[in-house]
């Protein structure tokens, strides 16, 4: 059940844009959290894009409607429970949302774009996400958007949980 924001100034993606990059960072959280994309996953994916307006987005100090044309930059953030991604998994969300938005514009594109892509992962602590009038845990969500979890990813989430329930 993760959730991405996308927030951008007004004007920075087109339709097409958003078609690619909203089918991409689907697939790229879902297969983080759980290594498998499935439609039940795919159901509970919100991917939400924000466009800030010219007076509302600044960068160098600067309100973009007092600038002259300026690269782009990009804020993805992901939202997921706490327990899902661990390092690795992070790292790898990273480079693929990263990549997601570089194949958006195309390869042969701006090549400081990648530089512009802000991916921020944020947790949600383990009985804080509410979902059917209930609260819901990662190995819920792993189970529900995932189907049947194997025991290797199971155990993941359970010790990442404990560790957290430790501290």
């Amino acid at each position: 059940m993760p959730v991405v924001r996308v927030t951008y100034p007004r004007g920075a993606l087109t339709p097409a844009h958003k078609r690619h990059i909203a089918a991409a960072l689907t697939d790229i959280v879902l297969d983080a959290e759980v290594d498998t994309i499935t439609e039940a996953g795919k159901m509970v994916t919100v991917i939400h894009f924000l466009e800030a307006g010219a007076d509302d987005w600044a960068v160098a100090g600067e309100l973009r409607s007092a600038a002259t044309a300026g690269p782009d930059h990009f804020i993805v953030d992901v939202v997921v429970l706490e327990g899902l991604l661990d390092a690795r998994r992070r790292t790898t969300v990273h480079e693929r949302v990263t990549a997601a938005f570089r194949a958006a514009f195309g390869e042969g594109g701006d090549p400081l774009l990648a530089f512009r892509v802000w991916v921020l992962i944020h947790d949600v602590r383990e009985g804080s996400w509410g979902a059917g009038g209930r609260t819901v845990s990662a190995l819920d969500v792993a189970q529900f958007i995932g189907g049947d979890v194997d025991a290797r990813r199971r155990a993941e989430i359970m010790a990442a949980l404990e560790a957290r329930a430790s501290r």
